[in-house]
């Protein structure tokens, strides 16, 4: 007995000690804030200031030293999250996290960004001779030393990851994989090509397709017949293994965005007011991190993406810029035909040519390495390879036109100089500058100035190709004739209704047609246009409460013309509890706070409708592809508008004709039990709140105990699918609408206080978990509340003060 206490008695000292170690380790390792540092690579002495956000204010005596500074305080922040960046974009996960990431990094590899990466490095990052290179190089060295003398981050140890230098290519890797997150039409077009051969044109004529008369379009305003479509084979396996590739990622995905820029006449300060909400996939730590950087020649507040030297939105004290998704479709896929005599050729218009190979390495942690046999034709890389499941069912490659891989990309260039911009002359230039992806580039100044560009190049495609489908490689009659000029791109300088806009809704165009993309339903745009043409003028007041408004204009619509098809049927009927929900849905306005009950009953609804129409079709997996495409949302009110739509009848009875009003019937008999069942018979117990959730989870919180650690949250929060403050989720469960989506940030310029201007994060500035700064904004944001961009060096060098010495 003696000897069992003894032992005990060890392991529980042992096992004290072990805690007692791993916190000291946890509470060194954590960033530091104040105090003094002696650094190798700096010229002169940077002062770091951290306001009571995490936000540092770099001051420097010299460019270089200030993106050092900058290099090296993002890192210990979110050293962790700038690796897994790099990793993704450059099809290196396998090495660190195994086999489960084989596939992903098969496929980034096979669409070039790991060779592009390196590509661009060579040209672009080869000297140190450029500002904006002297200043990359520069962020690599802070990081880097950060690497060597910093305590390595807590997670490194959980998953025994080695940490390794950054280089050059590393930048661009990351920025490759940001860009793939827009590339909707990897998803889209062959689920539309499967709808297509398998049901036919009765089918594809109620998806959402096309722009629909009346949905909203961002105007412009310039200061300056029939598809042909090629039989694909098996072309659901591309969607449904793209879609779970992009599901797997420990990157959140970029979703949407909204966007707002009043001219002076709008304002009640006469001065410009600037509005932008990127819209990113929720994860913890948050996406973007805040850094204010001064030196000589630089004075510029911005969001940066990890691993990124250059913040593409953000302010100086003359310009501000915002960014959304422009959604335009600059992916492309084709069906080559195959030489039956040499694997390695495809037809070109009337001959067979040769497809290039290269082969690339990945290392893969606990296994051998593997070799991966890339072949690219005319139109670019063939997928099958990559795509376990496109390998062992279909014969016919599959290649992929990607506009960021086909033409020269200068958006490290473009980024660096963002910081620099005076003018609105020298915006439309740097706008004219990106390629892909495609974004809508806001801007407005201390002059009075407003613009908004589609920032992209456009694809000119042969009169009848439809780029919505999986598209013939083999004759030529589908391969693009190249691009349009910047100048027909959409766009909007000064125009005389005072403001410019962008909820990557479909926009204007200055062709014979619209251009066709991926864009958002115009559910946010409309409340957009609404609100802001409600009154002559706003205050910042008022921007605060539009960017968290969660009214939809498209819901209570549907809401009502569901209780219209209800009160034909008495089965609809059925009790008091009924005929309360019917009352609730009629009543609605729309709004989604978390103590209404009406967006409970109606997305329960919904939920049903949408499964009970389209899973028959699509199938389980093709569904769910479905439900995280643009097409489910543009095509729900065409459906519920269509008494005779195909979709409505159940391809498994063969013996019955399913219509609308038995669908909707059954959706709200068996909606009202459910949530009887969950939350009891009294209404106002189904709040929003308790079914539409938000946790920002860590990428290593698999388990209950690092989920209690890492994690933030959850939280009963607002908002919706395509409102203004959205708060996006997927139709994946009942009553179970967490938030998977949202605002990554939130920020209001005002060009009449500009040091003063607002924004809040979605936790906080710091991926440590022990730092004070992980989720200290997490309550702000839910409540709609700001905080202080500060500019004002009086006021920042009231915050603690890190001092970088030069060694």
């Amino acid at each position: 007995m003696k000897l069992l206490k003894r032992l005990f008695l060890l392991l529980l000292f042992i096992a004290s000690g072990v805690l007692l170690l791993s916190l000291v380790y946890v509470y060194y390792s954590s960033p530091k804030y104040a105090g003094e540092l002696t650094i190798k690579g700096l010229k002169q002495k940077v002062e770091v200031f951290y306001d009571e956000y995490g936000v540092p204010h770099i001051y420097a005596q010299n460019e270089e030293d200030a993106y050092f500074a900058l290099g090296y305080v993002q890192a210990q922040d979110r050293l962790f999250q700038m690796d897994l960046l790099r990793r993704v974009g450059g099809g290196r996960l396998a090495e660190i996290l195994g086999n489960e990431y084989l596939e992903q990094d098969k496929f980034m590899r096979t669409l070039g960004l790991a060779d592009n990466a390196r590509r661009y490095a060579a040209k672009y990052l080869a000297e140190r001779k450029e500002p904006y290179q002297k200043a990359a190089f520069a962020y690599l060295d802070g990081i880097n030393t950060f690497i060597a003398q910093g305590v390595t981050p807590p997670e490194y140890l959980l998953t025994g990851i080695p940490k390794e230098p950054f280089k050059p290519e590393d930048i661009y890797a990351a920025m490759g994989y940001m860009a793939f997150n827009f590339a909707q039409g990897f998803r889209t077009d062959p689920l539309l090509t499967k709808i297509s051969q398998t049901y036919g044109e009765s089918y594809l004529a109620d998806l959402g397709i096309a722009h629909q008369t009346g949905e909203a379009k961002i105007p412009i305003h310039n200061t300056q017949s029939k598809d042909k479509k090629v039989h694909v084979i098996a072309p659901e396996k591309i969607s449904s293994a793209i879609s779970s590739l992009l599901e797997k990622s420990p990157i959140p995905p970029l979703t949407g965005s909204n966007s707002w820029v009043l001219s002076p006449s709008k304002t009640t300060t006469g001065k410009v007011i600037l509005c932008n909400d990127a819209h990113v996939a929720y994860s913890q730590p948050a996406v973007w991190y805040e850094a204010h950087l001064e030196a000589p020649g630089l004075s510029f507040y911005g969001h940066h993406l990890a691993g990124s030297p250059f913040a593409m939105i953000g302010h100086n004290r003359q310009v501000a810029v915002g960014m959304t998704m422009l959604q335009n479709d600059d992916i492309n896929l084709y069906q080559e035909k195959l030489n039956p005599n040499n694997p390695n050729q495809v037809w070109v218009n009337d001959q067979w040519q040769d497809i290039e190979i290269r082969e690339e390495v990945i290392k893969v942690k606990g296994s051998t390495d593997v070799k991966l046999q890339i072949k690219t034709t005319r139109h670019g890389p063939i997928l099958n390879e990559a795509l376990e499941i496109l390998k062992r069912t279909s014969q016919a490659p599959i290649s992929a036109w990607w506009t960021y891989t086909k033409l020269d990309n200068l958006a490290l260039q473009t980024a660096y100089q963002i910081a620099k911009l005076s003018s609105l002359d020298e915006a439309r230039q740097l706008a004219a500058q990106i390629h892909a992806p495609g974004l809508n580039v806001m801007y407005g100044d201390t002059k009075g100035n407003v613009g908004w560009w589609g920032a992209a190049r456009y694809l000119k495609l042969p009169e009848g190709t439809n780029p919505k489908f999986i598209l013939d490689g083999a004759s030529g009659k589908d391969t693009p004739l190249g691009y349009y000029e910047f100048s027909e791109n959409p766009q909007a300088e000064n125009p005389p209704w005072g403001y410019v806009y962008s909820a990557n809704n479909q926009t204007d165009s200055t062709m014979k047609m619209l251009y066709p993309g991926y864009y958002s339903v115009g559910d946010r745009a409309t409340r957009i246009q609404q609100l802001l043409n409600q009154q002559a003028k706003f205050s910042i007041a008022d921007m605060k409460k539009m960017q968290v408004d969660v009214v939809s204009p498209a819901n209570p619509i549907l809401a009502k013309k569901i209780v219209q098809i209800l009160a034909q049927d008495k089965a609809a009927n059925q009790s008091s509890l009924h005929q309360q929900a019917l009352q609730v849905l009629a009543s609605w306005n729309g709004d989604h706070q978390v103590t209404d009950v009406a967006p409970t009953i109606y997305n329960h609804i919904i939920f049903k409708v949408v499964y009970a129409t389209f899973q028959d079709e699509l199938g389980k997996t093709d569904f769910e592809t479905f439900l995280r495409t643009p097409l489910m949302k543009h095509t729900l009110p065409i459906i519920i508008d269509k008494d005779g739509s195909p979709w409505w009848d159940d391809v498994n009875t063969k013996d019955k004709k399913e219509t609308r009003s038995e669908l909707i019937i059954k959706a709200f008999n068996e909606s009202i039990a459910e949530l009887e069942k969950k939350w009891g018979k009294d209404l106002q117990q189904w709040q929003w709140g308790k079914a539409h959730t938000l946790e920002h989870k860590h990428v290593l919180a698999r388990n209950s105990l690092f989920r209690w650690l890492l994690n933030v949250g959850p939280f009963p929060v607002m908002g919706s699918n395509e409102v203004v403050n959205m708060s996006n989720f997927t139709y994946v469960a009942p009553a179970d609408y967490r938030a998977a989506a949202g605002p990554s940030k939130r920020i209001i310029i005002d060009f009449s206080d500009i040091e003063n201007s607002l924004c809040v994060l979605p936790t906080g500035q710091s991926g440590h978990f022990w730092s004070k700064f992980y989720s200290n904004q997490a309550t702000m944001y839910n409540e709609g509340k700001y905080r202080k961009m500060l500019m004002n060096r009086q006021v920042i060098e009231k915050g603690s003060k890190l001092v970088l010495q030069p060694l």
